[in-house]
């Protein structure tokens, strides 16, 4: 994926591109947005972040030439400000499809983080033993992140975990011992 970052402020790309490179993008950046434009269709960038002060009549125009599918199918136009925009330009930009950077990082940050819930986990051993341990539960992914290294059993007949509310049990895989961590996946 790639992102356009158009700005001449050094503030505003040291703030958005690691922000943009934490979500997976690789990052084009142009100072002045007419060259932006002229190699548009070219970088065929997924998102485009530029400041509506420092381009205030040019914005428009980038996301008008954006939308005309010029520069790439389901191109994101987002502006970076720090002071809000009037109510005119706010109009102008819902109207051409145009968000605030802060809405897009928010919202992809989120979707990029697994969602899990910290939970205390009760495990035995075939020989009986009883572990306490804690960790994170993953529930899509049926899948426990332990806190501690589980070595010489491949299975776990009895594992319970406990989220401060609800407990629930299972038989688990023991997979991926690394580092202090060990993934039960939940059968």
């Amino acid at each position: 994926m790639k992102a356009l970052v158009i700005s001449e402020r050094s503030e505003i790309v040291d703030f958005v591109t690691p922000r943009l490179k934490e979500l997976g993008f690789d990052i084009i950046h142009y100072k002045w947005i007419i060259k932006a434009l002229d190699n548009i269709e070219e970088i065929q960038p997924d998102v485009i972040v530029l400041s509506a002060v420092e381009y205030p009549r040019h914005w428009k125009t980038l996301a008008g030439f954006v939308q005309s599918g010029i520069g790439g199918n389901n191109v994101g136009v987002y502006l970076y400000e720090t002071i809000p925009l009037s109510d005119e330009e706010n109009k102008k930009a819902l109207g051409l499809g145009v968000h605030q950077f802060t809405e897009y990082y928010e919202q992809n940050k989120k979707a990029a983080e697994p969602e899990y819930t910290s939970v205390e986990v009760i495990y035995n051993e075939a020989l009986g033993l009883i572990h306490f341990s804690s960790g994170k539960y993953f529930e899509e992914k049926k899948l426990i992140e332990l806190n501690e290294e589980i070595t010489n059993v491949s299975y776990l007949k009895y594992v319970s975990i406990y989220d401060g509310n609800n407990s629930k049990s299972f038989s688990a895989s023991v997979e991926n011992v690394s580092d202090g961590i060990t993934c039960l996946q939940i059968e």
